[in-house]
């Protein structure tokens, strides 16, 4: 049996733009944390191998502290081996660290950007993958021969699904591997699924990066044989990203305001749309300054709409009132009615749908 750790998309160096100065820096060293919970995790449970599928910096070439600050840590796991894929981020190139000879301490190796191996030591079990050599589409892995009477595990940045700009296998090829486990990087929320009779995962990112990654993100422990695979998510975050719709209908600000506090932490990132109709009008800057303080961060949308009297609108003597006099002619039901009736005076007074919601 071996037991592997596997990890993908520190992306450590994210310059982390839609924060704060100070905010951003905290999360970037928060980042470089994350991979120090995994090393601990490594050394406690006494693995056989580290695998990191891609993408541990956001650059292919990261600061000398950044860079520095994963050498020395990964050379602390020494002698247990580490493999490293170069991803589409921090992809092999001559200005490089992976492409420095002896930059890394010995227990670290970097795949090459072709189809390669690397046999565990003291173990029954070898690891197959290959690196990215730019930040586009590369080849799908196809070329390596496996050893059927060893413990075969692929390692790979990207997916498995068709239309993938990163469709680095596709599924018909991977279930016809003798390969026992499957570990991916660069889809940031982790899950845990099959291709054949091949147990495979995406690890996730260990510390959530953005508000894409509100679902599961941490790593994989798994102990690996010739008969069963365990997979254990394991997850350290120290914040998580939130994606809230808060109804305000018959709420003024101050109440939204105590509505939104009741329902965050200071630890968290919150990304809060606000929906429903307002009477009075709603003041994003004023609700954003009271929150202050309430979360680690809050960013909020406006996707209400204005609380329409009909009645009134249809007597006005207005482009307003002409529109809904014409809309009830041709609505064959008031549902139907209200709803385009909201949808077209929402667009003449200017109103938009926020930018997340037309993608």
């Amino acid at each position: 049996m071996v037991k592997i750790v596997h990890c993908a998309d520190l992306h450590i160096g994210a310059s982390f733009s839609y924060l704060p100065t100070s905010l951003a820096a905290m999360r970037r060293e928060e980042i470089k944390e994350g991979l120090v919970n995994i090393v601990n995790f490594s050394k406690d449970r006494q693995i056989d191998a580290l695998l990191i599928c891609g993408d541990l910096f956001d650059s292919p070439k990261p600061t000398k502290k950044d860079s520095d600050f994963v050498r020395n840590l990964l050379s602390s796991l020494s002698p247990v081996p580490i493999y490293i894929i170069c991803g589409n981020h921090d992809y092999m190139c001559a200005e490089s660290i992976f492409s420095k000879p002896d930059y890394f301490s010995e227990n670290v190796h970097i795949f090459p950007c072709f189809d390669h191996s690397f046999e565990i030591p003291g173990g029954n079990a070898v690891i197959y993958g290959k690196s990215y050599s730019s930040s586009v589409t590369e080849p799908t892995f196809n070329e390596c021969i496996f050893d059927e009477n060893k413990i075969n595990i692929l390692a790979l940045h990207g997916d498995t699904v068709p239309s993938s700009d990163y469709n680095t296998i596709s599924e018909k090829t991977l279930s016809s591997l003798p390969v026992r486990y499957a570990a991916f990087g660069h889809i940031h929320n982790g899950g845990i699924f099959e291709v054949g009779n091949i147990k495979c995962a995406y690890s996730g990112t260990s510390e959530a990066l953005s508000f894409g990654d509100d679902g599961n993100t941490g790593f994989i422990y798994a102990e690996i044989d010739e008969n069963k695979v365990n997979i254990s998510p394991v997850s350290l975050s120290t914040r998580h990203y939130c994606n809230i719709s808060y109804n305000i209908t018959g709420q003024g600000n101050s109440e939204i305001i105590a509505g939104i506090s009741d329902i965050v932490n200071e630890s968290d990132l919150y990304r809060i749309t606000l929906t429903g109709e307002y009477t009075d009008e709603i003041n994003i800057p004023f609700i954003k300054d009271a929150l202050s303080g309430k979360a680690f961060f809050i960013d909020i949308f406006d996707n209400t709409s204005p609380a329409y009297d009909f009645d009134s609108i249809e007597k006005e003597e207005s482009l307003r009132g002409e529109f809904l006099r014409e809309l009830r002619k041709i609505s064959d039901s008031e549902e139907e009615f209200i709803l385009s009736a909201k949808a077209g005076l929402d667009a003449l007074s200017g109103k938009i749908p926020a930018m997340e919601e037309s993608l």
